[in-house]
């Protein structure tokens, strides 16, 4: 199968890869490194890197030559932050790239259209908890989720009646081995991290803002099982679980037996104040559930920073 993968260097994407080169697949792989890793896919296999961002002419010429059958697409700005500072920037990356994408990709063999969409911002706050696919709350709360959840649009209207069908899984917050435990996103090895080197982690607001938080071994198996259903899904993947920052904190401070507190600041704009999803329908679409609890995950990330 050829494959293609955009953000293939990052967190998600690295984890995607690793696993894809387990079969008898060839890979394209595009990341700028501006958040993915050179060391994230340093593991042999049959698939090739470029540096670049996928949007580009070059790039897309490349993405045609290729002609992949399948797309996974990852690559994203991916901070909610950032978006409120710089909606432009965020619209850039994360709608008008991914746009002339898919015109390519229209213009080659490609069947299946895979996006990451994000299960908390396009949502806005939620009325209904866990909120299924169908309980929209209104418009989301930030640059990002428009971008998101207008992309989520964009993807349906241009794969109509096309070869290329779609599928957009909805993630909760996503945790795991290879996390930027330095940025601004990825709270798990955020606080691991500090814990680790004995400094204060942050919690902005009260910390009793709740969150899903999924393992990343459990999406990248949703992410396979979507791209091998030639029907169009649209998806929600979590746990269904809502965990409160300040009970995530506690969670990692056990796992090494740390007594460290907190620092608390005020909080920040556009982030919701609840947030957890509701996944019987992937359950139902793809057979799949999650695998992992947050006290597993959590020691496969610990293990990972201290290894």
């Amino acid at each position: 199968m050829k494959i293609l993968i955009t953000g293939g260097a990052g967190f998600i994407g690295s984890h995607l890869l690793e696993d894809l080169l387990s079969s008898d697949n060839e890979i394209l792989v595009f990341d700028n490194f501006l958040t993915g890793k050179k060391e994230n896919i340093e593991f042999e296999g049959n698939f090739k890197f470029i540096e670049d961002d996928f949007g580009t002419k070059n790039a897309l010429n490349l993405i045609k030559e290729f002609n992949p059958q399948i797309c996974f697409h990852l690559a994203a700005q991916s901070s909610v932050v950032v978006s409120v500072g710089d909606p432009l920037l965020d619209f850039e990356h994360n709608i008008l790239q991914p746009v002339q994408l898919i015109k390519t990709l229209l213009t080659t063999d490609c069947s299946k259209f895979v996006f990451t969409s994000s299960g908390g911002t396009i949502f806005g706050e939620p009325n209904i908890l866990p909120t299924s696919e169908e309980d929209f709350a209104g418009e989301p709360e930030s640059p990002y989720g428009i971008g998101k959840k207008k992309l989520n649009e964009i993807i349906t209207s241009m794969t109509t009646d096309t070869h290329m069908s779609y599928s957009i899984l909805n993630l909760s917050n996503v945790y795991g081995p290879r996390q930027d435990p330095h940025g601004e996103a990825g709270v798990v090895s955020i606080f691991s991290n500090k814990i680790l080197n004995n400094e204060k982690p942050i919690i902005y607001g009260d910390g009793k803002q709740t969150r899903d938080y999924i393992y990343v071994k459990d999406v990248v198996n949703a992410l396979i099982l979507s791209s091998k259903i030639e029907s169009n899904l649209f998806l929600n993947v979590g746990t269904g679980i809502e965990t409160s920052v300040n009970h995530l904190l506690e969670t990692i401070k056990s796992e090494f037996a740390s007594e460290i507190e907190p620092i608390y600041q005020e909080s920040r704009k556009g982030e919701l104040l609840r947030s957890v999803l509701n996944s019987s329908k992937a359950q139902k679409e793809l057979n799949w559930e999650s695998q992992f609890s947050l006290n597993q995950g959590i020691k496969e990330v610990v293990s990972w920073l201290t290894t």
